[in-house]
């Protein structure tokens, strides 16, 4: 268990993120847009980026999130971000809403480009509404409403991003209301993965 459990969970080291892509499946598809908010003995970083995927951007993804084919000519390419990703990675919390999704294409990256897999705890703000807020739907923009977050230009990365941070202070509040109030409770109430996927 990593050192930093005792600690408040709002003084947690968070990497909050999410990924836009021109598809479902790591395997047949590539990552197009990360944004990272890193938080850290109170301060905060931001880190945003197109990606080249090397691939078209399919028309129905393009419609989606406005992201072009022209805008991602002469973008890093993902062997150039995964190092970086992996440092921003380091001694912290990946948060998503969905966590399986985002960590899939990444883990995907990090096997392919750096030679081993992705590895740190996970808190996942999907897992969380589903168990904790009792709504009909629990999509982004659904828990986002429920906060009263103005979710201004969906399915861009970095403001699904600020989304999700906002969506994860909500419900810590939420949390702390339960008596869930340290990094150690987290983990006593399975609402951190200390390694997920479970290690192969």
């Amino acid at each position: 268990m990593p050192d930093f459990v005792n600690l408040p969970i709002k003084e947690l080291p968070f990497v909050i993120l999410d990924l836009e892509t021109t598809g479902f499946k790591p395997e047949e598809a590539a990552i197009t847009e990360v944004a990272i908010i890193s938080l850290q003995n109170g301060k905060e970083e931001l880190f945003e980026t197109l990606v080249d995927p090397e691939m078209p951007v399919p028309g129905e993804i393009t419609r989606l999130t406005g992201i072009t084919d022209a805008m991602l000519r002469g973008k890093p390419k993902m062997p150039e971000l995964a190092p970086i990703l992996a440092e921003l990675f380091r001694d912290k919390i990946f948060v998503a809403h969905n966590v399986p999704f985002d960590w899939s294409f990444l883990d995907y990256a990090f096997r392919k480009h750096l030679r081993q897999p992705l590895r740190m705890p996970s808190l996942c703000t999907l897992r969380l509404a589903r168990k904790f807020l009792g709504l009909s739907s629990n999509k982004l923009s659904n828990v986002a409403s429920h906060f009263n977050i103005d979710l201004v230009n969906a399915h861009r990365a970095m403001a699904d991003t600020r989304a999700v941070k906002e969506i994860l202070f909500g419900m810590i509040d939420q949390l702390e209301k339960r008596g869930i109030k340290t990094g150690a409770d987290l983990y006593t109430h399975n609402l951190i993965f200390p390694d997920f996927p479970p290690a192969r």
